[in-house]
């Protein structure tokens, strides 16, 4: 069998995925490099959000730490798009109504590509999101011609996570998990320099090839490209399981 991965993401993901590995006799370590606290939206935000069409939640974590306060707001008349299949996905369980998501891709580019998005003539759209992030998707409605706001609902921060925890995953020959190059920007912050050594001789799993070009300017090897999500990371390790067998 492979030996086991050190899971990156927020202490519930992180949780709820070791829960699944271990299930599987696949071994790992909950190290999370980022910590999500919710925020609550600004009056002025919330009242945006109401005056829109669509709404675009662009992580799992903009539903959990924004559906509460956009519920009353939703109405049957607004349409909902999410980045991503994961976020779609629970977006769906939390509306009830159906969510626009790209089949293929799980980013805002592969969002912006679908049909509606093409022309935006003054269209109100809301994003949630946590605090700060990149602008991209903003930049580009507006250039479509939407009129663009934000909903802050969540902060990302650096959180406590126990540094022996590292240490023993990589004493193991552990692989790497990183869903976000924060995560892998915080994970390197966080290591000292003894652990950093090891760290660039450990196979990296990342979800989006962005990950993959942050990991070569730290000068880390090119890491496996998985889909995002849970599923995707497992089928991985079955398969390298049977390939080993």
């Amino acid at each position: 069998m492979p030996t086991g991965l050190l899971i990156t993401r927020p202490r519930a993901e992180a949780t709820r995925l070791a829960g699944r590995l271990n299930s599987l006799g696949i071994r790992s370590w909950v190290y999370p490099t980022i910590d999500i606290t919710p925020l609550t939206p600004t009056a002025e935000s919330l009242t945006w959000a109401a005056q829109a069409e669509l709404w675009i939640f662009v992580s799992a974590n903009a539903v959990h730490a924004g559906w509460a306060f956009l519920a009353p707001l939703h109405t049957a008349t607004l349409r909902l798009a999410a980045v991503g299949l994961a976020t779609a996905q629970r977006l769906q369980e939390a509306s009830g109504t159906p969510v626009l998501c790209p089949e293929q891709g799980s980013d805002s580019e592969a969002l912006l590509a679908l049909p509606l998005f093409q022309r935006m003539d003054h269209r109100k759209i809301a994003i949630i999101r946590g605090r700060g992030g990149r602008e991209w998707l903003r930049e580009t409605l507006e250039q479509r011609g939407a009129q663009v706001g934000y909903i802050e609902c969540y902060v990302r921060q650096v959180p406590q996570s126990n540094p022996e925890t590292l240490d023993e995953a990589l004493q193991a020959g552990a692989s790497i998990s990183v869903q976000s190059t924060e995560s892998l920007h915080n994970l390197w912050a966080m290591a000292s320099p003894a652990q950093r050594e090891v760290l660039a001789t450990r196979p990296f799993i990342v979800s989006h090839p962005r990950i993959a070009t942050a990991l070569r300017a730290l000068g880390l090897p090119h890491p496996v490209v998985l889909s995002p999500g849970d599923d995707a990371l497992i089928a991985h390790y079955q398969q390298k399981g049977h390939s080993h067998g």
